[in-house]
C-alpha cells in the first residue's frame, strides 16, 4: 500500500517535469543477489536482496517497487512482501539493503518464465534506477491448491437471528474442479443446511458460496467468541484455510422482581435481645439473557451504621433463563426506649459482567421497623387507648363496620356541590355522607341510607344539576329512580328479556329526559324519565343497542351531548350516537377475552377528551375531535402505566376543568394525576399517591373546593374514604 502511495506521487512529480535528474551523474547504485528465482506456490518462498549505494551528497530515503510484466491491474494481490516498506534517510556514501520474500505468482494461474521489473526511486534526488530480473513460476505437486478467503472474517450476530458467512474460493487450475468446503467450530445444529457443501470451481475464476447460521435461543447460544475455521480441499492437493470469529452478542437483561416482603418488623418475640432474631427478606432475579453473570448487592440507608446484613447465597453464577432467589437478612439492634425505629433500605444490585447492564430495576426499596423494648409513649398508652376505643365504637368512627355498609362499596359519586357523597355497596343499600364530616372526628358524617334494594347495588348515580334523584343498577339487571326530597323509589326499570342481566353503569343523557344502562350482555339500553312515558317499566324503553362485548362504562362525549363511549371487554371502545344509531370502533384499544376497559371519565371543559382505563394497569388520555369530526382517527394524547405491577385499574375520575385526574385500582392506591393540556405535567409523571391501602378499591371520584382537591373513595373492605390534596403547581386552569 506504501509503495502504491509513493509510486502515484512519483508519477505525479514525473507529469509536473520534476523527476528529471539535474545532472547525468549517477545518484544511485543499486545490485540484486540474483539474476534469476524459482518459486513454487504454496511450497516455498523465493528470496532477494536489494543493496543500494546512496552515491549522492545529499541525504536520501529509498523505496523499492517490483512490476511484474503480464500482471493484470484489476487484481489486487498480495504476492510479494517486502522489508523495509521504506528505508530511513541516509547520508551520502552509506547502504540500504532491502529484503524481498516472493509468496506467490505475480499473474493468477500461471505457470512458467515471468519477467520482473525491480524499480528503485528517491523522492528527494529524483532519480530512479531499474534492473530485470527472471521469475520462473512452477506448479507444485499433484493437484493445483486452491485459494480461500473469508468476506467476512468477524462475523457477529444474535441469539434468535440468522446471519450468512460468505467464503471466497480462487481456482488456480486451468481445468474445472470440484471442491469440497467445510466450516468448523460451530454447532452442527446452528446450520440452517450443512456444514458442507461441494461446489464445482470454474478454471481460474473466483466463485462465491455462503454458509446460512441460525442463533438458537438466548439460554442455548451463550454471549461468546468462537473460533471459524473454514476449509475448502481438492482431492490430491493441500486443503486451503481461511480462519476467522463468530462472535455472539449478549442479549436480554436480569430482572429483579419485588422483594417478598417489602417491610419487615423487629422483634417478633417480646424478649429483648442484644441482636434480635433477623427480618429476611425473599429477592428473586431472572435471567433473562444470553450472559452467565453473577449478582452482588449493597445496601444503602442513612442508618447503615445501625445494620447488620448476609446475602445468602453470594456470588452464585445464574444460567441463561434461570430464576434464582436470594435470602437477604437484616439485623438491627432494639433500643431500650423511645420509638419505633424505621429504617429505610435500598437494596441496590449489581452485575458482574458489564455488558448485560443493570438489573432492571436497578434497586428495590425495603423498610425495617425495630421497635424499642418499652416506648416513650407505653404510659399513655392506657388512658389514649380507652378513649380510642371509645371513639372507635361510636358512630362518629368511619371505620365502624356498625354504621356503614356491611360489603364491598362498588360506587361513589359527590353531588354537584361536592357537599355530600352517595355511594352503592353489595349490601344493597346506596348511603349519603357529608364531605366535611370525614375531617372533623366530633362529627357525624353518616346520613344513613337512600336506596334499598333486594340485590347488590352495582352503580348509583346522580341525577345532573338538581341532583334530586338517584338512579341505581342492581345485580339482577334492574335499574331503580329514586326521589331524594321525599326519599322514595319512583320507578323500577327492567326490560324483559334483561332479566338478571347485571347493571355495569348508568348514565343520565345530557339535554334529554332520559337515562341510559349498559349490560354484562353488552346491552345499552335508553329510558325514558320523562312525565309524559307510561308508568309502566317496561314501556320506558326507548331504545336498544346490542354489542358483542361486556360494556362496563358509558360517559357522554362531545358538545351535543348524543354520542356517547361504550367500553368493556376485550379492551373494545366505541362511539355510539343513540339519536342516527350510528357506531364507530376506537382502534388504539386491542385485547383478548380477559382484557378489559374498566373505566372512562370525561371533562365538562373538554367534551371531546376522553380518559380510559383498563385492567393491564395502563390509563389513556385521548382528543376525540378527528374522529367525532369524521375526518380522522381518533388522537392520543397520553398513555401511561397508572399501576407498578400492571395491576387492573377499576376506576377513573377527572375534575371539570380536566386539570386533575384520580385512580384507584387492584393496588390499593388512590392517585393524583395533575394534567396540562390533556397530558400528564412533566413534574407529575409518576403521578402522586393520595393513599396505599391494602385491600382493592373499586369506585373514586374527584371534586375541586376552596382551593383544595376532595377526592372519595369505596374499596372491598366496605368502606368509604374521604382524601384531601392541595392544589398541585401546574400550568392547567
Amino acid at each position: 500500500m506504501t509503495n502504491k502511495i509513493l509510486r502515484e506521487v512519483w508519477d505525479k512529480l514525473d507529469d509536473q517535469g520534476m523527476t528529471t535528474p539535474a545532472s547525468t551523474e549517477k545518484n544511485l547504485d543499486v545490485s540484486l543477489s540474483a539474476k534469476s528465482l524459482e518459486l513454487v506456490p504454496g511450497e516455498s518462498i523465493a528470496e532477494l536482496a536489494i543493496t543500494v549505494v546512496n552515491q549522492s551528497d545529499r541525504r536520501a530515503s529509498f523505496q523499492v517497487e517490483i512490476l511484474a510484466a503480464g500482471q493484470d491491474p484489476r487484481v489486487t494481490l498480495r504476492w510479494y512482501d517486502l522489508s523495509p516498506e521504506v528505508s530511513s534517510v541516509k547520508p551520502p556514501g552509506d547502504t540500504t539493503q532491502f529484503r524481498v520474500a516472493l509468496v506467490d505468482s505475480p499473474i493468477v494461474g500461471f505457470f512458467g518464465w515471468v519477467s520482473l521489473t525491480v524499480r528503485v526511486f528517491s523522492l528527494e534526488l529524483k532519480t530512479e534506477e531499474r534492473q530485470v530480473l527472471r521469475l520462473k513460476v512452477v506448479p507444485p505437486a499433484g493437484a493445483i491448491p486452491l485459494k480461500l478467503e473469508l468476506l467476512t472474517p468477524i462475523l457477529r450476530s444474535r441469539p434468535g437471528r440468522t446471519t450468512r458467512l460468505p467464503v471466497r474460493i480462487y481456482n488456480l487450475a486451468q481445468l474445472t474442479v470440484g471442491a469440497l468446503v467445510r466450516c468448523e467450530g460451530l454447532p452442527l445444529d446452528w446450520f440452517v443446511q450443512d456444514a458442507e457443501q461441494a461446489i464445482d470451481l470454474l478454471p481460474q475464476q473466483w466463485t462465491t458460496t455462503e454458509f446460512a447460521i441460525t442463533l438458537p435461543a438466548p439460554a442455548e447460544a451463550l454471549a461468546e467468541a468462537l473460533p471459524l475455521r473454514v476449509q475448502a480441499e481438492v482431492p490430491g492437493s493441500v486443503p486451503a484455510i481461511a480462519e476467522g470469529r463468530f462472535e455472539i452478542l449478549p442479549v436480554g437483561r436480569l430482572a429483579f422482581r419485588p422483594p417478598v416482603p417489602t417491610q419487615q418488623r423487629l422483634p417478633r418475640t417480646w424478649r429483648r435481645r442484644e441482636m434480635p432474631l433477623p427480618a429476611s427478606y425473599e429477592l428473586t432475579f431472572e435471567n433473562a439473557s444470553n450472559l452467565v453473570p453473577t449478582v452482588t448487592l449493597a445496601l444503602n440507608s442513612e442508618t447503615a451504621d445501625d445494620l447488620q446484613w448476609a446475602l445468602e447465597p453470594d456470588d452464585t453464577p445464574w444460567l441463561p433463563g434461570t430464576v434464582q432467589a436470594k435470602t437477604l437478612q437484616v439485623w438491627a439492634r432494639r433500643p431500650w426506649l423511645g420509638r419505633t425505629q424505621t429504617h429505610v433500605i435500598e437494596a441496590q444490585a449489581a452485575v458482574s459482567d458489564e455488558r448485560l447492564g443493570p438489573p432492571v430495576p436497578a434497586s428495590r426499596p425495603l423498610q425495617l421497623d425495630v421497635a424499642p423494648v418499652v416506648p416513650a409513649w407505653l404510659a399513655l398508652l392506657g388512658g389514649l387507648g380507652l378513649l380510642w376505643l371509645l371513639w372507635l365504637l361510636s358512630w362518629l368512627n368511619p371505620a365502624n363496620g356498625l354504621f356503614g355498609h356491611q360489603a364491598a362499596v362498588n360506587s361513589v359519586q359527590f353531588d354537584g356541590l361536592g357537599e355530600t357523597i352517595v355511594s352503592g355497596s353489595n349490601d344493597q343499600t346506596a348511603r349519603f355522607w357529608r364531605r366535611r364530616s370525614f375531617v372533623r372526628p366530633l362529627e357525624n358524617h353518616a346520613l344513613g341510607p337512600v336506596a334499598t334494594a333486594d340485590k347488590a347495588l352495582r352503580v348509583a348515580r346522580y341525577r345532573p344539576l338538581n341532583n334530586d334523584q338517584l338512579a341505581v343498577g342492581l345485580e339482577n339487571g334492574e335499574i331503580q329512580l329514586w326521589d331524594l326530597l321525599r326519599q322514595e323509589q319512583l320507578l323500577a326499570l327492567a326490560a324483559p328479556n334483561q332479566r338478571d342481566d347485571r347493571v355495569l353503569d348508568v348514565l343520565f343523557t345530557p339535554h334529554t329526559p332520559s337515562l341510559l344502562s349498559s349490560h354484562g350482555s353488552g346491552a345499552v339500553l335508553r329510558w325514558a324519565l320523562g312525565p309524559e312515558a307510561d308508568v309502566a317499566g317496561d314501556s320506558r324503553l326507548l331504545q336498544t343497542a346490542q354489542f358483542d362485548f361486556a360494556a362496563y362504562s358509558l360517559a357522554a362525549v362531545g358538545p351535543e351531548g348524543t354520542m356517547i363511549a361504550v367500553a368493556g371487554r376485550y379492551n373494545r371502545l366505541e362511539l355510539w350516537d343513540w339519536q342516527t344509531d350510528e357506531r364507530m370502533a376506537i382502534a388504539d384499544f386491542a385485547g383478548g377475552q380477559d382484557d378489559y376497559i374498566t373505566s372512562l371519565a370525561t371533562a365538562a371543559a373538554h367534551p371531546k377528551w376522553l380518559a380510559v382505563a383498563d385492567n393491564q394497569g395502563q390509563i389513556t388520555l385521548l382528543d376525540l375531535s378527528p374522529c367525532l369530526s369524521g375526518n380522522a382517527a381518533c388522537r392520543t394524547l397520553d398513555r401511561w402505566a397508572a399501576s407498578e405491577d400492571g395491576q387492573s385499574i377499576r376506576a377513573i375520575a377527572l375534575t371539570r376543568s380536566g386539570c386533575y385526574l384520580t385512580s384507584v385500582g387492584d393496588d390499593g392506591q388512590v392517585k393524583l394525576w395533575p394534567l396540562s393540556q390533556g397530558r400528564r405535567h412533566g413534574r407529575f409523571a409518576a403521578g402522586k399517591t393520595l393513599a396505599r391501602l391494602p385491600q382493592p378499591l373499586n369506585s373514586v371520584d374527584i371534586r375541586l373546593k376552596r382551593n383544595q382537591l376532595w377526592l372519595v373513595s369505596g374499596s372491598d373492605d366496605s368502606r368509604v374514604r374521604v382524601h384531601r390534596s392541595p392544589l398541585q403547581p401546574t400550568d392547567c386552569r
